[in-house]
């Protein structure tokens, strides 16, 4: 997957901008998170045998101006009101070390993470260190801003690049991994309950 430089972000901070239809999109296939994976015995039963996952892959584009970092996000699944949870999509980037996506990081290779849920304005920043084992990330200029067009959402989250105490470093000519996960609020899909794409996938920053 590659993150085009462009002059300007101005065009792409948000998801209808007309700018985004000139970026190739990436298709990135999401799994349901193994019922063994879950953190409690509690959650494996409760949801042993219902459907969840249920967002099967979406459309990831990226660009950034040597400065900041813009990636749109596509999918289908828009809950509506009513429910009791949020629709929500994250991003995570590897810190440091070789974390196992899949696990979630550990102590010495956390994972960041920028989620956004359709109830709350912005984005939220997470460090994950493990399964089940998550604080607040470092605080950084992210921002968020969806849309939805009937049955598909669209977000562009947006982070600077560099690095600092545990964010994710990134820099223009280099390359990290992407990971995603989505939550199905009409599905009562929640925490570790959600689809999530199982390993890394190479994030290119063009020079």
């Amino acid at each position: 997957m590659r993150s085009h430089r462009v002059p300007s972000l101005a065009g792409y901070l948000t998801p209808t901008e007309s700018a985004w239809s000139g970026v190739k999109e990436e298709q990135v296939e999401l799994i349901g998170t193994p019922l063994v994976m879950q953190p409690t015995e509690y959650i494996r039963k409760k949801w042993e045998g219902k459907a969840y996952g249920e967002t099967k892959g979406l459309k990831v584009a990226s660009v950034h101006d040597g400065h900041t970092l813009a990636v749109r996000m596509r999918w289908p699944g828009v809950s509506g009101a009513g429910f009791d949870f949020p629709d929500a999509i994250a991003l995570a980037l590897p810190v440091r070390g070789k974390p196992a996506l899949a696990l979630m990081g550990a102590p010495d290779a956390p994972i960041h993470i920028l989620r956004w849920q359709a109830n709350k304005d912005g984005v939220r920043s997470i460090l994950a260190t493990g399964i089940g084992q998550s604080t607040a990330g470092p605080e950084l200029k992210a921002t968020a801003q969806a849309q939805a067009d009937g049955d598909t959402w669209s977000v562009v989250i947006t982070r600077p690049l560099g690095q600092g105490k545990d964010v994710a470093p990134l820099a223009a000519g280099k390359s990290t991994g992407i990971g995603f996960a989505v939550w199905r609020g009409s599905n009562d899909e929640r925490a570790g309950i959600k689809a999530f794409s199982i390993d890394w996938a190479e994030l290119a920053l063009e020079a």
